[in-house]
Formats: C-alpha cells, sequence, structure tokens
C-alpha cells in the first residue's frame, strides 16, 4: 500500500513538472547553472526545440522506468509463507508390574462367565490398552490371545525396558492471511526382527484451515476431531502428564474429512460440525479405518459453553469453566456397506486456572458389529475420568487421575473382551523450562461387578525434549 501511494504521489509529480515547464519563460525556469545554494528537487528534462507533447512523452517514460523499479521492489521485499516448526523428542522407562504387563486375562473354563460358554469360543476379561507406557497409549504388552495376529509394538514380556517413545514433528505454514497448512509426523523407533527394521511412521496430521471470518474456520484433510476434550492434549509436549486415560481410544483418533469451528460471543460458545471417513476413535484399537470401504460418512459434532467465572468465584481458583456436548453417529468402520451403525455420546467438563485444572469427560456408544464382515461389535456404558493437574510450583506439577471404563467388545461368536476396569493414576512432573520436563506416573489397575481383580499396575517416566 505504501508503495502504490509513492507510485502515484511520484507520477502526478512529474507530470505536474512538464506541464509547468512548458508555460513558463525559459528566465523562470530553475537550472542546474544557478548557484543559489540549492539544486532543484526534479532535474528539468531538456527544453529547446521540444513540444509540451515531447516532453509529456519524455516523463511518462521516466514514470514506466520508476514503475518499474518499483515493481522489483515489491518483489524483494514480498515476504516469503511464514513457516513455523515445533515437536519433540520423547524417552522414557517403565516397569510392569504383575501379568507380564498384559492387561487381560482368559476366562479359563467360563469360571467367571458361564452363561456365554454357548456363545463364545473365547472369553477374557480386562482392558487390551490397559497398560499404557506413554502418550501413544501403547501397551506394555498386548500377550499371546488365540488365533489372534496382531502388533505388539512394544512387547517388553513384563519386563522393566528403556524405550524412545517417538519423535514428534509438526509444520505450520501460512499459505495466505486466513489460510494455514499443518501436518504432524511421528517417528517411532521399534525391535526389529527376521532382519527388518521395527521402526515406523505416522502421519496423524495434514489438515488445511481457512479462517472464512473471525471466529470461524472450515478444515479440510486429516484432521483432529471434534468429540471431547482428551484429544486438545494428544501430543506429549503438550499432555500435563504421560498416560491418556481409558477411553481416549473412543475420542482422539485423526479423522479424514472436513470440519466447521465457530467460536462466537468472545469464545463464550463454541461450534463444531464435522464430516469424516469413520469415528474419533484411536488407529490401534478395532473400530478405525483411515480409508472408507463403504460409501455413508460419519456426522460429528460438539457443542460448549467457555464461562469466565473468575470474577464470579474469586475465592476458589477461578478463571474458566467449559462444559460441553459431543455426539458421533455413521456407517461401522472396516464394513464394506451400510448395515449397522456407531454411534457415541458425551459430555465434558474443565475447569481451568493459571495453575490448576479439573478435567472430566463421560461417553456411552455402541456398534452393531457384523459376523459376514468380521466387525467387531461394542457396547460402551457410563464410561470416563476426572483429572486433575496442578502446577504446585512453577516448575513442579502434580496429576491424579480416576478412570472407569464398562465394554463389552465381541468378534461374531468367536470371542468377547469384557472389560470392567477402574484405574488411579497418580504422577508428578518436573519443568525445567520450555524445552524440558521429567514425568511419572504409576498406574494401579484393577477390576469391578463379576470380573475378578487381577496384579496388571504400571510405573513408567518420560522425558520430553520440545521445540
Amino acid at each position: 500500500m505504501r508503495l502504490a501511494s509513492t507510485q502515484l504521489i511520484l507520477k502526478a509529480a512529474l507530470t505536474g513538472f512538464a506541464l509547468a515547464s512548458t508555460a513558463l519563460p525559459a528566465a523562470a525556469q530553475p537550472s542546474l547553472d544557478q548557484d543559489d545554494g540549492e539544486a532543484p528537487s526534479l532535474p528539468e528534462p531538456p527544453s529547446e526545440g521540444r513540444s509540451t507533447a515531447d516532453r509529456i512523452l519524455d516523463n511518462e517514460s521516466r514514470i514506466e522506468q520508476l514503475e518499474a523499479q518499483i515493481l522489483q521492489l515489491q518483489e524483494r521485499t514480498s515476504k516469503p509463507p511464514r513457516v513455523t516448526f515445533t515437536g519433540y523428542a520423547d524417552v522414557g522407562f517403565f516397569v510392569p508390574n504383575g501379568n507380564d504387563g498384559v492387561g487381560w486375562q482368559r476366562d479359563v473354563g467360563f469360571q467367571q462367565f458361564p452363561e456365554l460358554a454357548d456363545q463364545f469360543a473365547w472369553v477374557f476379561v480386562g482392558d487390551i490398552l490397559g497398560t499404557p507406557v506413554n502418550s501413544r497409549g501403547e501397551a506394555a504388552s498386548l500377550g499371546d490371545a488365540p488365533a489372534a495376529a496382531r502388533f505388539d509394538s512394544v512387547n517388553s514380556s513384563g519386563a522393566p525396558s528403556f524405550i524412545a517413545n517417538e519423535i514428534n514433528m509438526r509444520t505450520e505454514v501460512m499459505l495466505a492471511s486466513s489460510a494455514f497448512l499443518r501436518t504432524s509426523i511421528n517417528f517411532v523407533p521399534r525391535t526389529g526382527s527376521d532382519f527388518a527394521l521395527g521402526d515406523f511412521f505416522d502421519v496423524d496430521v495434514a489438515e488445511v484451515e481457512w479462517v472464512v471470518i473471525d471466529g470461524t474456520s472450515i478444515f479440510v484433510g486429516k484432521m483432529m476431531p471434534v468429540f471431547g476434550i482428551e484429544y486438545k492434549e494428544r501430543w506429549s509436549d503438550q499432555r500435563f502428564g504421560i498416560t491418556p486415560s481409558l477411553v481416549q481410544r473412543y475420542t482422539s483418533g485423526p479423522q479424514l474429512g472436513f470440519k466447521v469451528r465457530s467460536k462466537l460471543f468472545n469464545d463464550w460458545l463454541i461450534i463444531a460440525v464435522a464430516g469424516t471417513n469413520g469415528a474419533p476413535t484411536t488407529e490401534q484399537f478395532h473400530f478405525y479405518s483411515e480409508i472408507d470401504t463403504n460409501s455413508g460418512k460419519t456426522i460429528n459434532g460438539r457443542i460448549a459453553v467457555n464461562l469466565p467465572i473468575g470474577d464470579l468465584i474469586e475465592a476458589v481458583f477461578g478463571d474458566t469453566l467449559e462444559i460441553g456436548f459431543s455426539g458421533v453417529w455413521g456407517p461401522q468402520d472396516r464394513a464394506s456397506n451400510n448395515d449397522g451403525s456407531t454411534w457415541f455420546l458425551g459430555a465434558d467438563l474443565t475447569y481451568r486456572s493459571a495453575n490448576f485444572a479439573v478435567k472430566a469427560q463421560l461417553i456411552f456408544g455402541n456398534s452393531d458389529g457384523q459376523a459376514e464382515e468380521r466387525v467387531w461389535s461394542l457396547d460402551l456404558n457410563n464410561s470416563g475420568y476426572v483429572e486433575v493437574n496442578w502446577l504446585v510450583m512453577p516448575w513442579l506439577g502434580v496429576i491424579v487421575r480416576g478412570d472407569l471404563r464398562n465394554a463389552d467388545v465381541a468378534l461374531t461368536n468367536e470371542r468377547i473382551y469384557i472389560t470392567r476396569s477402574w484405574r488411579l493414576t497418580g504422577g508428578l512432573k518436573a519443568v525445567f523450562n520450555q524445552h524440558i520436563q521429567v514425568k511419572a506416573e504409576y498406574l494401579h489397575n484393577g477390576e469391578f461387578g463379576e470380573v475378578r481383580s487381577f496384579d496388571n499396575d504400571i510405573f513408567t517416566s518420560s522425558l520430553v525434549l520440545s521445540y
């Protein structure tokens, strides 16, 4: 804008000077030979023997040259797209305590559930992902279930071990004043076998955000979901503690599709809707599919109210209170037809101040399953968590979380996993600076209802180096 204004001013000045020089007598025109102590601001083009039209053409030629120089200056001063790089390296140490780090057991002889002997070939109790060792939610060991081929990424066989959890690299590129490209890649070093490397990587974000108006954006690509609140702490450098909750597997998986999000009335009201290939389950769980094999699409939505209550409850920690409700409905992932559906409903709460936060999530849902398609069924009842984060000092934090998961997951009449699990997690974190933090957690797992308890606790730690 400044260069364009300068161009107009110079053009007007040169044109005016050309016209004025033709109207004045020669004696009145400024001369370079005059010794008046100050040179004229613009030199006069030669006037002898030249008409007014020639002089105007002469100055127009000079203006064209000036415009070319201004364009060159604009090209040199125009900024390239803004690119931001962030990420981290996460390494840790964990110790399984009981059951070789496996979160489930087989109901041998149908002793706990005799009524299921005629319905399933195998009955298992516990939680396959109930012994996580890192923020990815990877179990210390998946165990050796009969007739089940699984990728056991950690597979510690109950031994304590050091582990390089992951290396994350995120980029954000400002494509235009209102358009942004974001990507996130996780590099995961694991044990190889049979002369093959075990290392792998996954692309968990590849999205474009277009800010339509202030507070309203459209997202397209592989993006974070809109269900609940735990997806906001998906990465190690953003999570207060280490491990995810027992219900994180239903709410934090990236989704392919589009999303519209609006923050209205100074962020007081938040509305998000999305159309995606599948539900927001994590990729290592039974119910995730990145590429659809059916024609139906999944509808996702969340509405939340963000209340600034710091002025209302000054006696407490008060800052903000956000209350949200989420829903998901669509055809079953990994099915080639639209028969049957998967749905989730949930409510969440976040109470946050500068050094204190309370977070809670309640969720329940269902997936029908299909025998001919070998699609897993799910019956999820009244599950969730409550978590407290307290930064006691700028360098010391405390986390306490209580979890509950009440679910039945079945594959045709072949097998069923009956989960009646609760968990109590306690942990500390030390913050050395904005780039270095050390965390430690102990997870005490237990069972309730008709499922007998067994020992499968976990101690885990993490050093997160971020940039």
